[in-house]
C-alpha cells in the first residue's frame, strides 16, 4: 500500500488541460484530476517523494495557469 498526497487548486479553467500536459510529461510524479472544470477546481495525487518536486512546477508556472489557491486536502491511500 502507498501513501499519496492530496493536493486541491483553483486555477484558471482554460489551463487545466495545460497544467495536466506538464505533469504527465514528467511521468509519474502525480495525477491530475478535474474536480469542477467550470470553476476551475482540480485535485493532484502526488507521491510523498514527488511532492517537492510538484511544488517547484506549480510554482513555476502559476502566473501561467492562473493558480488562486492550492492546499493539502488530504492522504489517499492506493493499494
Amino acid at each position: 500500500m502507498m501513501d499519496t498526497l492530496t493536493y486541491r487548486a483553483v486555477i484558471d479553467k482554460t489551463q487545466i488541460g495545460f497544467l495536466n500536459s506538464v505533469i504527465e510529461s514528467y511521468e509519474g510524479i502525480a495525477v491530475v484530476r478535474t474536480m469542477d472544470a467550470p470553476s476551475g477546481i482540480i485535485e493532484l495525487w502526488i507521491p510523498p517523494a514527488f511532492e517537492d518536486l510538484v511544488q517547484q512546477i506549480l510554482q513555476d508556472i502559476a502566473a501561467e495557469i492562473g493558480l488562486q489557491s492550492c492546499y493539502q486536502a488530504r492522504y489517499r491511500l492506493s493499494s
